[in-house]
């Protein structure tokens, strides 16, 4: 291929790129620019105005180039982020950097003042990289929700609003498009999302992004922005362009940064889609105070870089296409500072790095060739064969040769009579150490880094001490939080600039709450017959109203308009997709048919939780109208509640016709008749399952809605269910059992399938949060992971490995459960002859378990209500905070307590003694800690719901919140869990009744409990 014209600016992109592609220090560098930075302007002032514009505008070119090229590193929305955190700036980083950066613009005035290259150029590119970033960033902080990321984008578009009121006049095209998206993600931060090919086709820099893809051809780049469709903003036709632009523009790069010689033909296809851009740019439809001509000349001198024929559109006055020596200067500080690694991490010296690990690992391949056994001290020995065959410290362990714990380097060891060289056979009689390989292990391995726990680390909260301030309901920022937002210096002229933006926004209209609401598709995949394409809130699809009146009413009417999204037809013919789909286990799905009367997506029934007295009736008519009956599935004591809890709570019955007929007509036991109900713990995903059919529903909608069904064709015994997979075990009467694992979101992927060789019974299941695992408990304290992309052996892990070597009667691993944030396993045992409850955690990459000593909880053994352990999980230290356990159990004396693993302290948990919120009890069925760890809620025996609102406090303000199904015992067709619906955080319970082939969903917001 004729490479583009060697200009000097593309010369230098590919130098950046060969530096700062696929780095895991990428906070590192950006944290290191902005301090240099810091320490720059401690001295700038009036007299060195040029200097201070030139540190300015390098910054600008550098941090831009760094996120230009984290742009084509985000992975596409079907893809483990698992993979990509170690390459990926994290949120946080990326948000405090545009706050800094315009922070400085605005208190720089004096000395900026002047240069309108630096603002209309240098900031605008800026700021429309980082803030890309920040819009499809796949792992936002765990703790934010929609509302607390709105508040965090609100700050950005006041500062932004400051630099506007301290450089009036007129500003360039860029800079007035990031105001736009500033209001956009101020308003809804998931409003300006990818189109739904892009979200799932865009390839990113971990492979080559030559020959262009499918995605970024001429004929897709004109669907973007069709000439007659009105449906989808301009700002959001605008973004896709330009990633579009980006990834054509980073091919040519990435081609010349590799030293590539294959003849792909990049120069005429990035020709056809620059020209496609071009075409498709004419369709977008701009406000009245955006130049048409502005927009075009900003993707032509993007194009330039590489096809030096596209033609010069920018005015003067703007200077959109110029390459200045700033630019050239900054990339090429950046690059050799990089190059003599001045910027340095354990973890970016790649080469050493890699090499400590090769080292490492082939020292641990010579104690053990099997990778079986994980010794702590590798050991390497020479038997006295004729050959001198070496033998690892493992092999010898596991043939039972006895070796000193401490071994003098050379020393000899007299092996058993009769023993074999492991590769010859011949007699040998003595080993003798070699020390140099163990003295080497114990050197370097302390020096390999942990990339995984970095990598995902990187993207937590708790790397920063000071947490951005609230943001009150007036708009005004809390003064107390330095100065830094305070309005600029105001100017004779400043009030003389009326900005249009401003004009728009000053005086909202109000909008019916069902108007910003979007229809939440099914989860199915392209490939479903009645599916939706790409499920998710970045999609901009046609607003559903949810209720005739949307002023003060609560209960949603199943109006024609909501028939019509579920039973219509989809962008697709449907002939050519079979309604049965088999993998290769011979797991048949069942189909999933429309909607009828009857059947399994009837639509749900929404009841009101409180019903506001009628007027002229008299109180005392309620002695003689006997008890209330409750509501159905749902228990009638509500009296330590506010109505204003009540109100917002939604009870959503759903109908489970067609599971209980398909059980009923299989099964002949009451037991396979039951109807089991699970909870994801990372989407809004719900499984209502009996021992031959799995019945997918998405909880996020209302009502909810069903979007898959799976045949089990035998008996499952234990399912749980994530964003992305399925995973469901299946056993024989003889015993022999079958995990098998479902790509949700792919339907093409072969199902996963292990057969589980082992006399031991499951006993639970979870999936990890990066979904890479799934992790079944077992009896005998055995826990095993299993990898959800293939089939290689799992990985198992005894828990009494340091006691015994082989478990007969020890304990069942009753309960599995993740952190929130992922990092974190714990399982929970209890010994069935003295009741003592163990809790064990691994730490991520989850290879290494310890028993939580300080977690033993002695229950006293009473046959008549003992259930065991209902849950046992982990809120990871946060912000100063330690880590607390929770321990709940449904026994007769086992009170539910957080114990803190670092000193033993244990708190139990139980409502005031004034009886206002009533008994908690030691009968749990549940429980969850939220998303940000500061909450925690149960679920007792009379089916209440209690919320601990602070774990962190002495003593607990423990709530009832509200009700639902009264239990007997512990049940498999209860749940409940936290999930974040509309942006919002709720406690979701759902339970099921199989006599009445009925299932229950009720939804309480955590922001009405705040209002309680």
């Amino acid at each position: 291929m004729a490479t583009p014209g060697p200009s000097s600016l593309f010369l230098r992109l590919a130098n950046a790129w060969a530096h700062l592609s696929l780095r895991s220090d990428v906070d590192d560098i950006i944290l290191e620019l902005l301090g240099h930075f810091s320490l720059e302007k401690i001295y700038a002032g009036p007299a060195d105005r040029e200097t201070y514009q030139h540190l300015v505008k390098v910054l600008l070119s550098q941090l831009d180039t760094i996120f230009y090229i984290q742009r084509l590193t985000l992975p596409a929305d079907n893809l483990h982020i698992g993979w990509y955190l170690g390459f990926l700036v994290s949120w946080e980083v990326t948000l405090r950097s545009v706050e800094f950066v315009l922070q400085a613009v605005v208190d720089g005035r004096e000395s900026l003042w002047d240069d309108d290259s630096l603002r209309d150029r240098y900031l605008a590119r800026f700021l429309m990289s980082a803030l890309r970033i920040l819009t499809l960033h796949p792992k936002a902080p765990a703790n934010q929700r929609a509302r607390d990321r709105r508040d965090r984008f609100a700050r950005i578009h006041r500062l932004l609003e400051q630099v506007f009121d301290s450089y009036p006049g007129p500003k360039s095209f860029l800079l007035e498009v990031c105001m736009e998206v500033a209001n956009g993600l101020h308003v809804d931060p998931d409003s300006l999302g990818l189109p739904p090919r892009l979200r799932y086709e865009l390839p990113n820099m971990t492979a080559e992004l030559y020959p262009l893809a499918a995605c970024l051809s001429p004929q897709y780049i004109l669907e973007l922005a069709p000439r007659e469709n009105f449906a989808v903003s301009w700002l959001s036709q605008f973004l896709a362009l330009r990633d579009v632009s980006h990834f054509v523009v980073g091919a040519s790069v990435q081609y010349a940064a590799n030293r590539e010689t294959r003849d792909v033909r990049l120069q005429s296809s990035s020709a056809r889609s620059r020209n496609a851009i071009l075409n498709a740019l004419d369709n977008v439809r701009l406000p009245s105070h955006l130049s048409k001509m502005d927009m075009v000349a900003a993707f032509s001198a993007s194009f330039r870089v590489i096809l030096p024929d596209t033609l010069e559109l920018s005015r003067q006055s703007l200077a959109e296409s110029r390459i200045d020596e700033c630019e050239l200067d900054a990339l090429d500080a950046l690059c050799a500072r990089l190059k003599e690694r001045q910027v340095i991490h354990r973890m970016s010296d790649k080469e050493s790095m890699h090499n400590i690990s090769q080292v490492v690992r082939s020292i641990s391949l010579q104690d053990d060739p099997s990778g079986k056994a994980a010794a702590a001290r590798p050991g390497l020995y020479v038997m006295n064969c004729s050959s001198c065959h070496f033998v690892g410290d493992s092999q010898l362990r596991l043939s039972d040769v006895r070796l000193p714990p401490d071994p003098v380097g050379g020393s000899e060891i007299r092996l058993p009579p009769g023993s074999k060289c492991v590769q010859c056979g011949e007699d040998v009689s003595v080993v003798r150490e070699i020390p140099l390989l163990r003295q080497a292990y114990e050197l370097l391995r302390p020096l390999e880094p942990d990339a995984d726990t970095i990598n995902v680390e990187r993207h937590l909260p708790t790397q920063f001490q000071l947490c951005p301030p609230k943001v009150e309901s007036s708009g005004t920022f809390n003064a107390g939080y330095s100065n830094e937002l305070s309005p600029a210096e105001p100017r004779p002229h400043s009030t003389e600039h009326h900005h249009p933006y401003r004009e728009r926004v000053l005086a909202p209209e109000p909008t019916p709450p069902g108007l910003h609401r979007l229809v939440s598709p099914a989860l199915s995949s392209p490939q479903s017959p009645y599916g939706r394409y790409a499920p998710g809130p970045n999609r901009t699809e046609p607003p559903r109203l949810e209720s005739s009146s949307w002023k003060g009413k609560r209960v949603l009417d199943y109006t024609q308009a909501d028939r019509n999204i579920m039973t219509e037809p989809p962008p697709f013919s449907t002939e050519t997709l079979p309604l049965y789909r088999s993998g290769p286990s011979g797991a048949d799905s069942l189909p999933i048919l429309p909607p009828t009367e009857g059947s399994a997506l009837e639509p749900p029934k929404i009841t009101p939780l409180l019903t506001p007295p009628e007027k002229g009736k008299s109180k005392w008519r309620m002695k003689f109208t006997g008890p209330r009956k409750p509501s159905v599935g749902m228990s009638a004591d509500a009296g330590s509640m506010s109505s204003t809890a009540l109100e917002a709570q939604k009870l959503e019955e759903i109908s489970l016709g067609s599971l209980s007929t398909t059980t009923k007509s299989a099964s002949r036991t009451k037991i396979g008749k039951s109807i089991n109900v699970t909870l994801s713990q990372n989407s809004t995903l719900a499984l209502f399952w009996t021992q031959l059919s799995i019945y997918i529903w998405d909880v996020g909608t209302s009502p909810p809605t069903m979007t898959r069904a799976i045949s089990t064709e035998s008996t499952c015994i234990l399912a749980a269910v994530a964003k992305l997979h399925l995973a469901y075990v299946i056993g024989t009467r003889d015993q022999k059992l079958t995990l098998r694992i479902v790509n949700l979101v792919q339907p093409s992927t072969p199902v996963v399938e292990y057969r589980i060789s082992s006399s031991l019974w499951c006993k639970s299941i979870t999936i990890d949060r990066e979904e890479n695992y799934v992790v079944i408990g077992f009896e005998n304290s055995t826990v095993r992971f299993f990898k959800t992309t293939n089939t290689e052996q799992p990985r198992e892990d005894r828990l009494h490995s340091l006691y015994h070597s082989d478990c007969k009667g020890c304990p069942s691993v009753d309960t599995l459960a993740f952190s929130n944030d992922g990092l974190v396993l714990v399982a929970g045992t209890r010994n069935p002859r003295t009741g003592l409850i163990q809790v064990y955690r691994w730490g991520f990459p989850f290879l290494t378990f310890q028993e939580l000593t300080t977690c033993r909880y002695p229950v006293p053994l009473h046959e008549s209500e003992d259930n065991g352990i209902s849950a046992a999980i982990i809120r990871p230290g946060s912000e100063g905070h330690e880590n607390v356990v929770c321990i709940t159990t449904w026994t007769q004396s086992g009170t539910p307590v957080l114990i803190q693993p670092q000193d033993g302290h244990r708190t139990e948990i139980r409502p005031e003694a004034s009886g206002k919120h009533g008994k908690l009890g030691s009968r749990i069925q549940c429980a969850a800690f939220s998303p940000g760890g500061r909450e925690l809620a149960l679920v007792n025996d009379k089916g209440y719901l209690y919320q601990v609102l602070n774990v962190n406090s002495s003593p607990l303000d423990v709530r009832r919140v509200a009700v639902s199904r009264e239990l007997t015992a512990r049940s498999d067709s209860f749940a409940m869990a936290f999930m974040v619906i509309e942006g919002e955080e709720n406690i979701v319970m759902a339970w099921a009744d199989s006599s009445k082939a009925t299932g229950w969903v009720k939804k309480i917001p955590l922001t009405s409990l705040a209002r309680c």
